[in-house]
């Protein structure tokens, strides 16, 4: 059973960051309810629509497992291209703040990304996000994730897997079914766990699409999983403002100052 706590956030507080923080030193993880308002959660979905539709599933260019990040599942990155709603997002002050304290400096934004889980999608393997820096053999949490729900997320449709306290484990330790709860939770909220936490997305058994939207955030010093003036268009890039250029690493000594 999950027994991560649902906190409603309407505003950022300093006494409820702590209380987060709290809830991801022990847990792991923290179910928070309207994370994004009625506002802007109709207008990302608005802004996504057109571009997750036309995509096809599978859509993963890295031939690396493909049955891992899905069959039947749709990615889209470059978020900042979908318009100022995406901005707003990535600057979101409880993640940014919050990740800001537990990292103590500067952060960047390791990946965004789109995920849209199709009927039939089978459950995905148990990982850690933290993974992808796994050869560094960083003694503490380096990562900061948020998955945020466009749509509601139930154990039918694919809520996103995960194992409480599973954070504090030994890497080679494997969860039992009995260990393994579901981030069941409305659309608008947002689950944010610890990147050393086992998880992954669940399987959809219904007839609709499970769609949700994630941002990582990690310390400055760290590479992040995402380049930016990959993903983006520069005119994107150009326009963004500064929290959220610092936030892509730019800056206006690099590149693209210059596009």
């Amino acid at each position: 059973m999950l027994v991560w706590m649902s906190i409603e956030l309407p505003k950022v507080h300093v006494s409820r960051i702590d209380q987060i923080e709290a809830m991801l030193d022990e847990h792991g993880g923290v179910i928070v309810e309207g994370y994004l308002n009625s506002t802007l959660l109709d207008e990302t979905r608005k802004a996504l629509a057109a571009a997750i539709a036309d995509l096809p599933w599978c859509n993963t260019t890295n031939a690396y497992e493909d049955e891992f990040f899905g069959l039947k599942t749709k990615r889209l990155h470059g978020l900042m291209d979908y318009g100022p709603t995406l901005e707003k997002i990535l600057n979101h002050p409880l993640p940014t703040t919050l990740a800001r304290k537990r990292f103590d400096g500067d952060i960047i934004m390791s990946t965004g990304e789109l995920m849209a889980i199709g009927p039939g999608e089978s459950r995905q393997r148990m990982h850690w996000d933290g993974v992808s820096w796994s050869r560094s053999n960083l003694p503490f949490d380096f990562l900061l994730s948020v998955n945020i729900a466009l749509t509601d997320f139930t154990q039918a449709n694919g809520a996103t897997v995960v194992v409480p306290g599973s954070h504090r484990w030994p890497r080679d330790r494997k969860a039992a079914e009995s260990e393994i709860g579901y981030a069941e939770m409305a659309a608008g909220s947002a689950l944010l766990y610890s990147g050393r936490i086992l998880h992954s997305g669940g399987g959809n058994r219904t007839d609709d699409t499970r769609m949700g939207l994630y941002f990582g955030y990690i310390p400055a010093w760290l590479r992040p999983l995402e380049n930016p003036v990959q993903t983006h268009k520069a005119e994107t890039l150009a326009a963004l403002g500064d929290d959220a250029r610092a936030l892509l690493g730019l800056s206006e000594e690099g590149f693209v100052a210059y596009l």
